[in-house]
């Protein structure tokens, strides 16, 4: 299929291929779909695209729905072929589980090597290619101490695995942690607040280069957390 349209005064679109036909390696690992898609001049990039953010459980069915977190509702979720996204669903009023399938190919292509969503609009722009590797494990853990705590030992471990603009870890209280640590990052830019909305500058950003160190006196203590992807990721 193609989306390349030019139009005068108006922003031309970008070329899109349909993925499952000439992209390699595709699979999916919770809830990202990843594939390796050739560039159109003999390269080839590995990309992602979150489809918990693309795709929602509406009475049973997939449906496209931005931040849909179909996950919630379904299980047993795998690729049916390339192309076809295959869950057991929850219907609201009832306690069993419904077959459902939905067309990834509805709005996932391949642009110059990259798997983007034209979900939320026509893609006009391809992004850089990242040099940040997709992970295998998109699993990370966050550790975290209270006041006049060591490294030695971890109080809280913090398991993200999500992209989000804000995440406020509320134990009850106002709580917060001043000392911090990370494990499993295999690409994430984690950035840590002692704010509760996000809103301050980061107190300590945690990336792969700093995987296993420990930061203390991040005063006056972590509260929430952003997360985002380094490598090529739709999200």
């Amino acid at each position: 299929m193609s989306r390349s349209l030019t139009l005068l005064g108006l922003t031309a679109l970008v070329a899109a291929q349909g993925y499952s036909s000439e992209c390699s390696d595709i699979t999916l690992n919770n809830s990202w779909l990843v594939a390796t898609c050739p560039t159109g001049n003999g390269d080839e990039i590995t990309s992602s695209v979150f489809l918990a953010n693309k795709i929602g459980n509406n009475g049973g069915n997939l449906e496209w729905a931005a931040n849909g977190e179909y996950r919630e509702t379904c299980e047993e979720c795998v690729l049916n072929d390339a192309a076809t996204l295959f869950c057991r669903c929850r219907v609201a009023d009832r306690p069993s589980l419904q077959d459902t399938t939905i067309n990834l190919e509805e709005h996932i292509a391949n642009y110059e090597g990259h798997l983007l969503s034209d979900q939320a609009g026509p893609v006009t722009t391809i992004p850089k290619n990242s040099d940040v590797a997709v992970p295998s494990d998109f699993g990370v853990e966050i550790l975290l101490n209270g006041p006049s705590s060591s490294c030695a030992t971890f109080g809280v471990t913090l398991g993200l695995n999500d992209p989000t603009d804000c995440f406020y870890l509320d134990l009850g209280g106002d709580i917060s942690y001043p000392t911090a640590s990370s494990a499993n990052n295999q690409g994430w830019e984690i950035a840590g607040y002692t704010d509760a909305d996000c809103a301050t500058e980061p107190a300590i950003t945690f990336t792969q280069g700093n995987v296993g160190e420990c930061y203390t006196e991040l005063s006056p203590g972590l509260k929430a957390f952003s997360v985002k992807p380094l490598w090529n990721a739709d999200y």
